[in-house]
């Protein structure tokens, strides 16, 4: 970090300091809040399953530094959090497709960054890592695993689902995703893609699940019948 970016660090952290879950929860450390978090007590929907309770404050502050600030320490929290849980898949599949949740431009233009792209990206450096230091050489995560930024689109810009209640939630997660179809012919005449591929749809938080639900349905749709949801909180 450079001397002025630590400056400027040190003097926004003294006007504007951190609520105590954010900084208990980024002061764990990516295992210790992997092992600690509260795991969320029930699957949002037959579609998709989630990690932590986003009940606890320091879950919810852990979400909100990643999707709003753009946290580096949130993104290595909740992105070991995921890897940790694909690992566990690579046990009994032969490749995953990791999608992240997309947004719409004006969304991206908004905030300039997609936090659920942030958590790929942590994957994928957590898997090149383990590839160089040989450990997983048995999962092969360095071709097993693999990201894919552009195959699912959001099509339909909505206002903030934390703004409505349940019921506008669902009504408003409908058809909102399509899928890049040249994207998804290259992916299905790749080397390691077949019938058993497991495709997941990574997001920050699920609430009523009517937006993953579409995303999934979306790519079942289009041939990825093995798709499924994984989000950091619920």
């Amino acid at each position: 970090m450079s001397l002025l970016k630590t400056i400027a660090t040190t003097f926004s952290e003294a006007l504007f300091p951190l609520p105590e879950p954010e900084r208990e929860v980024l002061a764990m450390g990516a295992g210790a809040a992997f092992k600690d978090l509260p795991r969320a007590n029930r699957a949002p929907t037959p579609e998709a399953c989630s990690i932590f309770s986003y009940k606890d404050d320091r879950v919810w502050r852990l979400v909100w530094s990643i999707k709003y600030k753009k946290s580096a320490g949130g993104t290595v929290i909740a992105g070991y959090a995921l890897y940790q849980i694909l690992l566990s898949y690579l046990f009994v599949v032969p490749q995953i497709i990791i999608v992240p949740m997309p947004i719409t431009a004006r969304r991206r233009r908004e905030r300039g960054f997609n936090q659920c792209e942030l958590l790929a990206e942590e994957i994928e450096r957590l898997a090149t890592a383990d590839a160089a230091q040989n450990i997983g050489d048995d999962l092969g995560t360095d071709n097993r695993l693999v990201v894919i930024r552009d195959l699912l689109v959001r099509k339909i810009h909505k206002s903030r689902q934390t703004l409505k209640d349940r019921a506008e939630r669902l009504e408003s997660a409908q058809d909102i995703f399509a899928v890049d179809e040249e994207v998804a012919r290259r992916i299905k005449n790749g080397a390691h893609f077949n019938s058993e591929t497991l495709t997941i749809v990574i997001d920050d938080v699920i609430t009523t699940g009517g937006t993953i639900r579409d995303a999934v349905a979306t790519l079942r749709k289009s041939g990825f019948e093995r798709t499924f949801g994984l989000s950091v909180a619920h």
